[in-house]
């Protein structure tokens, strides 16, 4: 075999280092020797024959096994080599073979990386090989060269995300938007390349005027227009004082003694000569006896307040029973409305939510802002949804961190699905049937001995070996991951 082909790393497009079909087979290798120890161990044998007979199954497994589908073909071999039946070696190994390996890769793994780094200075044959690791630049995945103006910035073809230039281009179309004079405050671009495809767009159209003046209509024509059907054409007159009948007769004035008649003097009615009458005493605002006591005791302002209770959390146990399930369930929820553009949809589900699902859209709306390395004011988001609910602090920072787990949970599953999409038709199909038996298995999560059980219970079902082989590597780096950044 060419040098090239035993390297047990390479290093992939994202910067991360896997392990080539060669590594993987060792990894396979070293794997079956260790379970056939552990299971010699078992069975309490001789460490010395334990040693003897680990010698003998390497030596046959390096003539004769070349491939990771000659392991489950040499079992009847391996069977009498170890003295154990056929049918105890096989379900041994699928009790324990996803544990073992994933120690047998991590060791390899941290073996080879260590060898990469104490390495002696490698030889290039081009010096663009050489700029290439020197650098250690990695061009972003799902990433394209985009023209805006004159910048050219990369764009991500799933998000439309723009990440623009830095140093000296950006220098250079800072200089020419100052040259050019368009720093306009009104405008406030929020990026460089608004900004230059503001500066570079096309003039409005000029605005032709007519070389014959338009005539202004007068006030009184806008007043019959807009009052045409109110006015009534009766003069107006205007008189002061009340109507006068043109046909009524002068009346003479009236005598001195009639007004010495009808001017007389209103006097003050004396209400204390009937003070001794029912109507008085009905009338009566006497106060009874007692009743200032009553209102003294009432009205006790020296008393101290009882002191108000403290503030009772109707959400906490909500938070401590939400599950990861759940999350998933809702946020697959919103992807359909998303997918389907229906926003007046998803405006009238929303408001049909309790508030507990309210907050939950809300903090992962946040906490898919953090994703994108946007700034999150969480005090003030907590605040916002203090005051308007009966969330308190303590139920919202328990929230939060358990949404934090859960988004991190559907990341995983969902870069678990895009992973194993990408193997044959046939194992495609086998994936169609698993998935909800996979996802299943998750929703345990952080009681990672049962996600372990069920994915093995999984695992047992399938035949093909390098579907299975292939199946265990994406489970345990998907496990592995979540574990490495839960937090209980």
């Amino acid at each position: 075999m060419a040098e090239t082909a035993k390297k047990v790393l390479e290093k992939k497009g994202q910067g991360e280092y896997e392990f080539t079909p060669y590594g993987e087979f060792l990894s396979y290798f070293h794997a079956h020797i260790d379970i056939f120890k552990k299971l010699l161990k078992a069975k309490k044998n001789d460490p010395a024959q334990i040693e003897a007979i680990s010698k003998s199954v390497k030596a046959y497994m390096t003539a004769n096994i070349k491939k990771t589908d000659h392991f489950f073909e040499n079992l009847p071999q391996f069977s009498t080599m170890l003295g154990v039946p056929q049918g105890e070696i096989s379900s041994y190994l699928n009790t324990n073979f996803i544990e073992v390996l994933s120690k047998v890769q991590e060791k390899l793994k941290a073996q080879e990386l260590d060898k990469i780094n104490n390495a002696p200075e490698q030889q290039y044959d081009r010096i663009t090989e050489e700029i290439i690791e020197k650098l250690n630049f990695v061009f972003p995945a799902d990433t394209r060269f985009a023209e805006r103006g004159i910048l050219i910035v990369l764009e991500n073809m799933k998000t439309g995300e723009i990440t623009e230039p830095k140093g000296l281009m950006a220098e250079s179309a800072r200089a020419a938007l100052a040259v050019s004079g368009n720093s306009d405050e009104k405008a406030n671009p929020s990026s460089l390349s608004e900004a230059l495809a503001q500066a570079n767009a096309p003039p409005p159209p000029p605005v032709k005027k007519s070389l014959i003046p338009i005539k202004e209509k007068s006030i009184l024509q806008e007043i019959v227009e807009l009052f045409g059907d109110t006015l009534t054409g009766q003069i107006l007159e205007i008189q002061i004082g009340p109507p006068v009948d043109p046909n009524a007769k002068e009346e003479e004035p009236a005598s001195d003694s009639k007004d010495k008649k009808d001017d007389y003097e209103i006097e003050d009615l004396d209400f204390e000569e009937e003070s001794n009458t029912p109507q008085k005493q009905e009338s009566s605002s006497e106060i009874p006896e007692g009743l200032l006591d009553d209102i003294g005791g009432i009205l006790d302002f020296d008393s101290t307040p009882e002191p108000e209770p403290e503030p009772e959390d109707p959400y906490l146990e909500n938070v401590q029973n939400y599950t990861v399930r759940e999350y998933i369930e809702l946020t697959a929820v919103i992807s359909a409305y998303q997918q389907k553009a229906d926003q007046v949809g998803y405006q009238n589900w929303l408001r049909s939510q309790p508030e507990f699902e309210k907050t939950v859209i809300s903090f992962r709306t946040q906490l898919l802002k953090e994703a994108k390395a946007e700034p999150v004011d969480w005090n003030q988001v907590f605040q916002g949804i203090s005051s308007k609910t009966e969330f308190t602090s303590v139920s919202l920072q328990a929230l939060q961190q358990k949404l934090k787990n859960f988004q991190l949970v559907k990341m995983t599953l969902d870069r678990t699905i895009t992973e194993l999409k990408k193997g044959t038709p046939e194992f495609m199909n086998l994936v169609r049937m698993a998935w909800p038996h996979i996802q299943k298995a998750f929703f345990d999560i952080p009681n990672y001995e049962a996600v372990q059980r069920s994915l093995k219970g999984i695992l047992s079902r399938v035949n093909e070996e390098n579907h299975k082989k292939d199946l265990t590597r994406i489970f345990s780096q998907a496990l592995n991951f979540i574990q490495s950044k839960y937090k209980d």
